[in-house]
This record gives structure tokens, C-alpha cells and sequence, in this order.
């Protein structure tokens, strides 16, 4: 396909969606367990379990979708069809799981967390894939996701100031930031949605004679190089960032003794949205994974100077948190983009555009990193018998700092490890689109 002109109102629109999906990640990783463990009273271990169950369900979804949205051509659009589907599942689930009431067990909150991470797979492969389709530019597809993560990350400072305004009430607790909280994205969602669904255009796909074939669709897959090693980073970067996240309220609460988390992570996500031209401007620079790279490094070493804080630092840890705020964007935006251009290199081969199946295997990949960064730190916690409504043995205190610091700030380090290694430059890229254009202009030649 060649490369065809993105208009800023086009690249704006597309982005929308993630403004309401923004919202609801930030909320489930810090509210959900004080709500249900410190007020609805379920076992802290068994939440961490039913996180990484719903998790596991994402390996049959996930590529599912993903091949569905591929080869399912509806008259609507192949990529519209589910924005539809996700948006519905994804207001079911978030109303059963940010507003639950009193008597509710372990299994309701299974089948809640479970639709949501439904809708999530419903709405962000097609999504993904959608944007990946837009441009074939190197840099275009950067300011692409760059609009996404903007978004994104406005979404989650909407995430922090309903949180802080809430508490700043008298007797509020994380139930009633749930319940606020789902009442923006009820409304939220399905307004983003309708402006993707009627501005932003579906690119034709290309109609592949060859059958589809899962088996040598997933062999090419993993013979991509630059795909294996990015996937590979999100997982463990992933993992690294949520274990961490999933903690933040009771290191900073028990550890540190900061009062309002809420107005902490509205200074990270502004940090994070203001630094979002910076980053673009350096991985256009620098090239994307070297810019990735850098933000890997300097969350690592923000994460393991989080060790040296103690209580009554809170000056200490909200100047770290925001220096680590400043490197989320890249975090966020650049990997969506190197995801597209690796699909390139299948393109380039196949002559097909199976871009939902790239995202689909990363966002099970990078789940999988959700799971096991949502659960891990609360079945470590759960076994010292870690006090959720508030820690004060000293013991207990150690082991949440290691985990909040120490493991986290170490995988970060694998990860940056491994990105700075990726070798999918631009230059390659570009000899990559030369040949998949040749090829396209050869066969749309008249003989």
C-alpha cells in the first residue's frame, strides 16, 4: 500500500478512544484490591489468583480476535465491527466491577475482571491494528500512537483527579472512587467511539488468494526477529512496571505515609503527558527502540532509589514518582509502533496485512506480564500475612519495600537490555517498504 497523507483531525480522532480506555487500567491496578479486599473483605491471595485466571483467558481470545479481525470482512468495515462489540462488553463489565455491593464473593469478581480484560481485547487489537493500517510511515505511525498515548494519558490524569477529589472528602474510601469513576467512562466510552466509528477511515484490505493458515501464520511469527524481541520486552517490562503499580498505595501509605495517592499520580501523568513531544521529537531522532531504551533506564533507576525512601520522605518519593512520570510516555506509544513496523516484514513476505494477529499475540504477551505483575506482589504479600488495611511490623515493611523497588527496578533493566539490542532501524524499514510497494505497483501494472 502506498504511502497515502494522515491529517492531524484524522490522527486527533483516532486517538479519542483512548482517552475513556485510558481511565479504567489505572483504577483496577490501585483502587480494585483495597476495594475488595479492605471493604468487601475477599482474600487478598484469592484476588491475585483471579487476576492471573481472567489473565489466562486472554490466550484464547486474544488471538481470536485477532485473526478475526484480519479475515472477518462485515460490510461496515473489518476493524469498525468490533469497535461496536467492545464497547458494549466493556461498559458491562466496567459497571460490575467498579460497582459492586455489599455480599459479593470471589467468583462475581472474577466474572466482573474477566469481562473487562474481554472488552479490552474486543476494542484494543482491532484498534490497534486499525491505527498500524493508517500509515505505512516510519515516523507517521510514531505520531499515530504518539496521539493514542496522548490520550491515553490524559485519560489516566482523569484517572488521578477524580480519585483525589474524591478523597479529599471526608470519610471517602475506594468504593466511592470506583463508583465516580465508572460514571465518567459510562459516558465517556461510547461518545470516543462514536467519533472513531464515523471520522476515522478503514484502509482497504488486500484480498490473499492463499488460504489462511494459523500454523504458518504463527511459524512466520516467530521467526521475526524484531517482533520476538519487542514482544519479549513488553512482557518483562510489563511484569516490572505492574508489579510495582499494583503496590503503590500500600508503600506509599505504610512505607511513606503519603495521605492522598490520588493527587501524587495526577503530578506523574501530567509530567508524562507534558514530556509526550520531547519523546516523539527523540525517537525521531535517535531512532525508537534508543529512545525506549533511555526511558527504560531512567525508570530502573528511579524504581531502585524508591529503596532509600522511608517515612515522612514524601517530598523524596512524589520528585521520584514524577521523574519516573516523565518516561511513561515512551513507554506506551513507541512499542505499538515498532509492533507495526515488524508487521512490515510479514507483509513483505506473505503480501498480506495480518496486523491484528501481531497485536493480538503482543497483547497476550503483554497480559500475560499484566497477570503475573498484578498477582505476584499481592501473593507475596498475601503469604507474610500482609496487613491491607494498613501495615505497620516492621518485617512486613521490608518485604513491601523490596517488592515495590528492588524486583521491579531490576527487570526494568532486563528490558532496556533487550531494546537496545532491536535492529529494525529505520533505514531497514524503509528498504522493507520499497520492496512491498515494488511488489504492489508490479501487480496493479497492466500488462
Amino acid at each position: 500500500m502506498p504511502e497515502q497523507n494522515v491529517s492531524l483531525k484524522t490522527i486527533l480522532a483516532y486517538g479519542s478512544l483512548s482517552l475513556p480506555i485510558g481511565t479504567i487500567g489505572l483504577p483496577i491496578a490501585i483502587y480494585l484490591a483495597p476495594l475488595y479486599a479492605g471493604q468487601l473483605d475477599l482474600s487478598l491471595q484469592m484476588i491475585g489468583v483471579a487476576f492471573l485466571f481472567a489473565r489466562l483467558l486472554d490466550f484464547i481470545t486474544d488471538p481470536l480476535v485477532g485473526v478475526l479481525s484480519d479475515r472477518w470482512r462485515p460490510s461496515i468495515g473489518r476493524r469498525r465491527v468490533w469497535l461496536l462489540l467492545g464497547t458494549v462488553v466493556m461498559m458491562s463489565g466496567v459497571f460490575l466491577l467498579f460497582r459492586p455491593v455489599d455480599g459479593i464473593n470471589i467468583y462475581y469478581f472474577l466474572g466482573a475482571v474477566s469481562l473487562v480484560y474481554f472488552g479490552y481485547t474486543l476494542l484494543g487489537i482491532p484498534y490497534a491494528a486499525w491505527g498500524a493500517e493508517l500509515s505505512t510511515n516510519y515516523h507517521t505511525r510514531t505520531r499515530i500512537t504518539s496521539s493514542a498515548r496522548f490520550f491515553d494519558i490524559s485519560g489516566l490524569i482523569i484517572s488521578t483527579l477524580i480519585p483525589a477529589v474524591v478523597l479529599a472528602r471526608a470519610g471517602a474510601n475506594s468504593g466511592d472512587v470506583m463508583r465516580e469513576l465508572s460514571t465518567f467512562i459510562l459516558i465517556a466510552l461510547p461518545t470516543a467511539a462514536t467519533i472513531v466509528f464515523f471520522t476515522v477511515p478503514e484502509p482497504d484490505a488486500p484480498r490473499v488468494k492463499t488460504p489462511f493458515s494459523l500454523r504458518n501464520s504463527l511459524g512466520l511469527l516467530a521467526s521475526n526477529g524484531p517482533f520476538s524481541r519487542i514482544v519479549l520486552v513488553l512482557l518483562i517490562g510489563t511484569i516490572g512496571e505492574v508489579f510495582r503499580q499494583t503496590i503503590t498505595l500500600f508503600f506509599a501509605r505504610d512505607v511513606v505515609g503519603v495521605t492522598n495517592i490520588g493527587a501524587v499520580y495526577f503530578y506523574y501523568f501530567v509530567a508524562a503527558l507534558v514530556m509526550v513531544p520531547f519523546w516523539l521529537w527523540l525517537a525521531q531522532r535517535i531512532e525508537k527502540h534508543r529512545a525506549l531504551t533511555l526511558a527504560f533506564v531512567i525508570i530502573a533507576i528511579t524504581n531502585g532509589s524508591m529503596f532509600f525512601v522511608g517515612q515522612g520522605q514524601e517530598f523524596a518519593f512524589i520528585a521520584l514518582f514524577v521523574i519516573k512520570g516523565a518516561c511513561y510516555g515512551p513507554v506506551l506509544m513507541l512499542p505499538p509502533a515498532m509492533i507495526a513496523d515488524t508487521a512490515d516484514i510479514d507483509t513483505a513476505r506473505t503480501r498480506d496485512r495480518q496486523q491484528g494477529l501481531f497485536y493480538a499475540l503482543a497483547a497476550m504477551i503483554q497480559k500475560i506480564g499484566y497477570a503475573l505483575g498484578a498477582s505476584l506482589p499481592l501473593i507475596i504479600l498475601g503469604a507474610i500475612d500482609f496487613e491491607s488495611r494498613g501495615e505497620t511490623a516492621p518485617h512486613a515493611l521490608n518485604v513491601l519495600t523490596l517488592c515495590y523497588s528492588v524486583i521491579p527496578a531490576v527487570l526494568v533493566l532486563v528490558a532496556a537490555w533487550l531494546t537496545i539490542r532491536y535492529s529494525l532501524t529505520e533505514a531497514r524499514h524503509r528498504e522493507i517498504r520499497k520492496m512491498i510497494d515494488s511488489e504492489i505497483t508490479t501487480r496493479e501494472t497492466p500488462a
